[in-house]
């Protein structure tokens, strides 16, 4: 058994919302939300649905700005979906960096982008946006680009937040600008309130308890100590990019490692349509993104049941 911390387990799955975008991570030009307003309750309440899944919706500053968006994103949280933050902070103020996001790509690492007490202005200012946009206060939190450090989570708490889930086990984003989750835990776990990547000791709490996403190896076996050093060569609970059967023995990985596992999976709302990522190309994709999410929430299912 590993030594990282078992809490009780549970499958979480994350859903970054975010308008359409390219095959660039463009932003729609002019925006749309056909991700949010079309693929949520087309093609995504049914699997949430079939396997009783409330999802966490990390909602982005743009798609606020689109009242059908909002609206169905507040039926998801009257059907027991969360509701939660997630910031790209070129488009929030203070210090707003890119005035019309259309076109454009989100590059920021809102953690490194900005001094500490602006980061905190723009998660204060898009907390209060989804709350009277959306009609929901958000406790849960995801960082653009899984930019998130102590200084966020810190920030985090003292704006009542409860939940973070920006960080990624064993990937460093240092090369590309960001912050090193590489030594994080992979199980959930309150974080002191001296090192982001320490499970809190009783008086060292920093107020926050982190959801990691579920990364564990590098994929293709043996050759994956061969790949370079990138996110894209490590091993997610990510349909996005992930073979069903990839996901899968991850799954049994961590079956394997804790009693009772808590795994998060992660995508992004433009994943579930054809055309909006870099992902999903085609009508073909869209169809095999979906049945690659629906045939791992299922295994998922009955893996938790074997252990009951």
């Amino acid at each position: 058994m590993s030594t990282d911390e078992n809490p009780p387990g549970g499958l979480l799955v994350t859903i970054d919302v975010e308008p359409d975008c390219d095959a660039a991570w463009r932003r729609s030009d002019p925006l749309a939300f056909s991700s949010v307003t079309k693929a949520v309750p087309q093609y995504l309440r049914p699997l949430w649905n079939k396997h009783g899944v409330n999802p966490v919706y990390f909602v982005s500053p743009e798609v606020l700005e689109c009242a059908k968006a909002c609206e169905v994103l507040a039926g998801e949280a009257a059907r027991g979906a969360i509701i939660g933050a997630h910031l790209h902070s070129e488009y929030v103020p203070p210090r707003v960096t890119i005035e019309n996001p259309a076109g454009k790509p989100s590059r920021e690492f809102p953690c490194y982008a900005h001094p500490a007490d602006t980061e905190f202005e723009k998660i204060k200012n898009l907390t209060t946006l989804i709350t009277e946009r959306i009609g929901v206060r958000p406790m849960w939190y995801r960082a653009a680009r899984f930019g998130a450090d102590l200084d966020t989570i810190k920030s985090l708490a003292r704006l009542g937040y409860r939940y973070d889930s920006s960080v990624t086990p064993q990937i460093n984003w240092k090369p590309i600008g960001g912050p090193d989750h590489g030594a994080a835990p992979r199980q959930p776990y309150n974080i002191s309130a001296d090192d982001m990547y320490v499970p809190a000791s009783p008086g060292d709490d920093a107020g926050i308890r982190e959801y990691p996403v579920s990364i564990w190896g590098r994929r293709l076996g043996l050759l994956g100590a061969f790949l370079p050093e990138n996110w894209l060569f490590y091993n997610w609970l990510r349909p996005s990019h992930m073979t069903l059967f990839e996901m899968k023995r991850l799954t049994d990985r961590f079956f394997e490692a804790y009693r009772t596992p808590a795994l998060v999976m992660m995508f992004h709302s433009m994943e579930a349509l054809e055309g909006k990522s870099p992902y999903v190309k085609t009508a073909l994709g869209r169809k095999l993104f979906l049945s690659r999410l629906d045939g791992i929430l299922g295994y998922i299912q009955v893996k938790y049941a074997a252990r009951r």
